[in-house]
């Protein structure tokens, strides 16, 4: 009677046994799934230029390793627009970069009209230009803006230095006499922007429309004016090339542009998704002047140099980054 007892005490702590290692066989890939799917993945998108994916990449890495969060980067997006179209539907959290004054900010469809008259000179101021911006972007679009970078990266009117010596040109108003003769080179967006594209810039400066435009991605342009495939460029003042190819900036005398401070956006449904992006992203924040993203950019687009590997540099050099 007592072997009895003790041989079913025997089968059922076996039995006990058997049923907890079937239920945790049970639970682990369960568990394995929760845990796959609190993960969060950010996608960080960039235009197809140095900085901005330069950015996204120093955005990357920030995240990565001050939070739990994944990160993807999606760089070479084609335009302002499609970015713009990225962060709407949700396919982009964090855009790199986008600009005050730009068709991502002031100039943007749905922002620019809520303005009354985008010629009233406080439109040129860039602290109310920031706030207009970061507060309608909230209501209108759903996305913060953080603070900026701490540079500016506007339009630039470029000509070969040969040419401006040639002609004497200084300032875009030397151009008076003179575009009816020449090509223009600009980005895929400028010919329709309102307030300071191509339209504008021929009804400010009272010039005469050039003989021939030409649109193509910023990239393209540099070289195309150092070719003398065009003869003026609508460039970006920050980019590394106008200097690497000895092109002269022609002053922006009668102030056409609005500030284009650079700056990180994000969904407001990215930070309800992941809190505390914005605190880690602001650390960027008033870092980066002029002379700095130069720097960056002639590494990238002169040297040659991986978007991702000077990203890092930087942020370890100033101990942003371990």
């Amino acid at each position: 009677m007592h072997s009895t007892k003790t041989k079913n005490g025997s089968t059922c702590v076996k039995t006990a046994l058997l049923v907890l290692i079937l239920v945790l066989a049970m639970a682990l890939p369960l568990a394995a799934c929760q845990k796959k799917s609190e993960t969060v993945t950010l996608k960080i998108g960039a235009q197809n230029y140095a900085e901005v994916i330069t950015l996204a990449y120093m955005a990357e890495a920030l995240i990565e390793d001050q939070s739990d969060y994944e990160v993807e980067v999606v760089p070479r997006l084609g335009s302002v627009v499609v970015l713009d179209q990225a962060m709407q539907t949700g396919d982009v959290d964090i855009a790199s970069l986008y600009f005050t004054g730009g068709a991502s900010g002031l100039l943007h469809p749905d922002i620019v009209k809520q303005v009354e008259d985008i010629n009233d000179p406080k439109w040129r101021d860039a602290a109310v230009v920031f706030a207009f911006v970061r507060e309608t972007s909230r209501k209108t679009l759903g996305r913060e803006w953080l603070e900026p970078l701490g540079y500016e990266n506007t339009y630039a009117i470029t000509v070969r230095r040969e040419m401006a010596e040639q002609y004497n040109l200084d300032k875009v108003s030397d151009l008076k006499g003179l575009s009816q003769d020449l090509i223009i080179g600009m980005d895929d967006a400028y010919m329709d922007r309102a307030i300071d594209g191509y339209q504008p810039l021929l009804k400010l400066y009272d010039l005469d429309p050039f003989a021939k435009t030409a649109t193509m991605q910023i990239n393209l342009l540099y070289q195309a004016i150092r070719d003398q495939q065009v003869d003026v460029g609508v460039a970006y003042s920050s980019d590394a090339r106008i200097y690497a190819y000895d092109l002269v900036w022609l002053e922006d005398d009668r102030n056409l542009y609005p500030p284009f401070e650079a700056a990180f956006a994000i969904n407001l449904s990215a930070l309800e998704k992941a809190p505390g992006i914005d605190t880690i992203l602001s650390q960027l924040s008033g870092q980066i002047d002029i002379d700095t993203i130069r720097q960056l950019n002639y590494e990238v687009d002169i040297n040659q140099r991986d978007h991702k590997e000077v990203a890092l540099e930087f942020l370890k050099e100033r101990k942003i980054l371990d």
